[in-house]
């Protein structure tokens, strides 16, 4: 049976988190707790509370690195990349990008040093959300691409005998694609080694030949355990759940099979409009009908606490959610 999951974030308040994770409990399987730079500094003790309360509830917890570094997906500024100014990515036109440039030796400690502790305070999954070097549509047009620091110049060199160039050429993608492989494998690798498992989930795009290469990286990491995806239909652009989130089911879930990996998709459960919240369900059952392993919802409360992903009804959106959720468990 597909297990059932929701992400979690925005209260730090215990008791407030035991009414929810009660909540939760009626229909999900597992929870997926941000923690970002600041909680690491600030709600550090609360979080591990939390994080007992989720076990103790029956439930499973996942830990997202929520903005770490400007790298990955979330809502959250992050302290290292003001702290190091060095390890900024930069453009190959000299434009400097707040993240951090993910073959920085100081970054990947960092990365390790959160995971450590996201494992103290009682971590099972480690969800590595949307991670992402630099990139949009129009500079890769252009061929402007990410990254080309003092760092990766000198990796670039001593790789390919070559300066690495101004514009995108086979090279700088065989390198862009390595310092990815790199990264990903030697944190997951990590977690392995911590008894952590290790999830991750990349955006929802086919067909831009430099992103395709990401998911057959991604597919093929060794210490991947599940392979996921968050087809949201309404958040770029407005397509029927029923084809969009059965097409990338299909292919998240034999992109997966193929590696001999668990699958995950994401279903949006935020930034809805009123009226919109039925097609919840229809997504959640063309997901499951395609067998994925995981199934989730972003985010717990319809996206009431986030001005970029507020619901028109949030209350609605969640309610949505339980009622598909439970008739999966057979419940409804």
């Amino acid at each position: 049976m597909t297990r059932l999951g929701v992400s979690y974030f925005g209260n730090r308040f215990i008791n407030h988190a035991r009414e929810d994770l009660r909540r939760i409990s009626e229909s999900c399987d597992y929870v997926v707790h941000t923690v970002s730079e600041p909680d690491l500094i600030f709600h550090k003790s609360v979080l591990s509370k939390i994080f007992q309360e989720t076990k103790k509830i029956g439930l499973e917890v996942w830990v997202d690195p929520w903005g770490l570094g400007g790298v990955f997906g979330g809502e959250a500024f992050s302290k290292f990349i003001l702290e190091h100014r060095g390890a900024w990515q930069v453009m190959s036109d000299g434009r400097f990008v707040p993240a951090a440039c993910i073959n920085n030796s100081a970054f990947r400690s960092f990365v390790k040093e959160w995971v450590l502790n996201v494992r103290d305070m009682g971590a099972e999954v480690i969800f590595w959300d949307e991670p992402h070097i630099a990139f949009d549509i129009d500079s890769e047009i252009e061929g402007i691409f990410s990254c080309a620091c003092s760092t990766c110049k000198a990796l670039f060199k001593k790789e390919f005998g070559e300066d690495l160039p101004a514009k995108l050429n086979e090279n700088a993608r065989i390198f862009r694609r390595k310092m990815v492989r790199s990264f990903l494998s030697e944190i997951m690798d990590f977690c392995h080694e911590n008894k952590l498992r290790n999830a991750i989930c990349l955006y929802a795009f086919r067909g831009i030949k430099d992103y395709d290469w990401f998911w057959e990286e991604a597919a093929g990491l060794k210490s991947l355990d599940i392979l996921g995806c968050d087809p949201y239909w309404r958040w770029h652009w407005n397509r029927d759940p029923r084809v969009h989130v059965k097409e990338f089911s299909r292919f998240v879930f034999e992109m997966a099979r193929r590696n001999g990996k668990e699958s995950q998709v994401w279903i949006q459960a935020m930034r809805l409009p009123a009226g919109s919240e039925g097609e919840i369900e229809q997504a959640c059952n063309v997901a499951v009908n395609e067998g994925v392993s995981h199934l989730a919802a972003w985010s717990f409360d319809g996206g009431e606490l986030l001005d970029p992903v507020l619901s028109e009804r949030p209350g609605e959106v969640w309610n949505s959610v339980e009622r598909a959720f439970k008739k999966l468990k057979g419940k409804g």
